[in-house]
C-alpha cells in the first residue's frame, strides 16, 4: 500500500453512498461549517443570508453554522443559490436525504456510555473517526490511540493521569476500545496510514512484556490491507515533525469541497483545525515525513526486530 492518493481514493469508490455511516456530530459539523464558509466568502452577514430563507431572526441558521442542527434542504437551495454555489445542492441533497431517513439518529458512544461520560471536546473526534474514509496519524512518542493494547493504553492512562480513579480508567479504555472497533474493524475500514518515530518502538511503556505485545499488534496490523505503517528512523535526523503529533481525518466524500479536519491533543485541551488553509501546514507536514519514512516493507521488519529484541 503506498501513501498516495490511490488509497483514498479507492477508500471511497469502495464505499459509495450505501457505505459509509457518518457519526451525526460529524455530518451537523461538517454542512454547518460549509455553508458559513461559503456565506464568509461571498462576504453575506448572518442576517442576511438567513432572510434569504424566509426567516426573519438569524437563530435558527446560527444553529445550523454552529453543527447543532442540520438544516432543511429547501433552506440550503436557499442559501446555495444566494452564496452563487447552487452546483452544490446535489451534494448536499445525498447528506441531508440519508440523514432524514435515520431515525433516532445517535453517535455510537451514545449508546455504551452515560450521557456525560464523553466530553464535550472529544465528541467531534469520536464522531469524525467513525465517519473516515481515510486517516493520517502522526506520532512521535507513542503508539497511536487507534493502535494500542489494552494494556499500553492503561498506562499511558495511570502516567498522565496518576490520581484518577480507577472507574475512571477503565471508562477511558473502554471508550478507546469502542473507537478501535469502530475505525479498525467496520465492515469498510477507512484507509489508515501512520508514521511512528523509531523511538516509539523502544520507549518501554508498561515494561518489557506490554511493548512487545503492542509490537506484535503493530506488526498484525501492519498486515491488514487497509493499514499501511512507516516508521520514521533514527537516522533522518532532523525533520519537519518536530512540531508533534496529529491525526488527519478525510470524511464526508459527499461534500466534495468539506476538507475534513486535523486533530491534536495537548495538556489542556482537544484542538481540531477545519479551515482549508489551517490543514495545509499539516499536509505538509505529513508529506515531508512520508518521504523521511521507511517503506512498509522495511518498517514491518524494523518492528518486527524491535519485538523480537524484546522477546530475548
Amino acid at each position: 500500500m503506498t501513501f498516495s492518493g490511490d488509497a483514498v481514493r479507492a477508500a471511497r469508490q469502495r464505499r459509495g453512498d450505501a457505505l459509509v455511516e457518518p457519526g451525526k456530530t460529524a455530518v451537523r459539523r461538517a454542512v454547518g461549517r460549509e455553508l458559513k464558509r461559503m456565506r464568509n466568502a461571498k462576504g453575506i452577514n448572518l442576517k442576511k443570508a438567513a432572510e434569504s430563507t424566509g426567516e426573519t431572526g438569524d437563530k435558527a441558521l446560527m444553529q445550523v453554522e454552529r453543527g447543532r442542527n442540520l438544516p432543511q434542504l429547501a433552506d440550503v437551495d436557499a442559501l446555495l443559490s444566494a452564496y452563487g454555489h447552487r452546483d452544490q445542492l446535489p451534494h448536499f441533497e445525498t447528506v441531508l436525504r440519508r440523514a432524514d431517513r435515520r431515525r433516532n439518529w445517535k453517535d455510537w458512544w451514545e449508546t455504551r456510555f452515560a450521557p456525560d461520560a464523553v466530553p464535550e471536546q472529544t465528541k467531534l473526534l469520536l464522531s469524525c473517526e467513525a465517519s473516515a474514509v481515510a486517516l493520517r496519524l502522526y506520532q512521535p512518542q507513542f503508539v497511536p490511540d487507534l493502535f494500542q493494547t489494552p494494556d499500553y493504553t492503561e498506562t499511558l492512562l495511570r502516567a498522565a493521569r496518576p490520581s484518577a480513579p480507577d472507574d475512571e480508567v477503565r471508562m477511558w479504555c473502554a471508550l478507546l476500545a469502542g473507537r478501535q472497533e469502530i475505525v479498525l474493524d467496520r465492515e469498510e475500514p477507512p484507509a489508515v496510514h501512520c508514521v511512528l518515530d523509531e523511538a516509539v518502538l523502544r520507549r518501554r511503556v508498561g515494561g518489557p512484556g506490554v511493548l512487545a505485545a503492542q509490537l506484535a499488534r503493530l506488526a498484525h496490523l501492519a498486515r491488514q490491507p487497509h493499514v499501511d505503517i512507516r516508521v520514521l528512523p533514527d537516522d533522518a535526523g532532523a525533520h519537519a515533525g518536530t512540531g508533534g503529533g496529529f491525526t488527519r481525518i478525510e470524511l464526508l466524500p459527499e461534500l466534495p469541497t468539506y476538507p475534513g479536519i486535523v486533530h491534536l491533543r495537548t495538556a489542556a485541551d482537544e484542538v481540531y483545525y477545519e479551515e482549508p488553509e489551517d490543514i495545509a501546514p499539516f499536509d505538509e507536514v505529513w508529506r515531508l515525513v512520508v518521504e523521511r519514512a521507511l517503506p512498509a516493507d522495511e518498517s514491518l521488519a524494523l518492528i518486527d526486530e524491535s519485538a523480537g529484541a524484546l522477546a530475548r
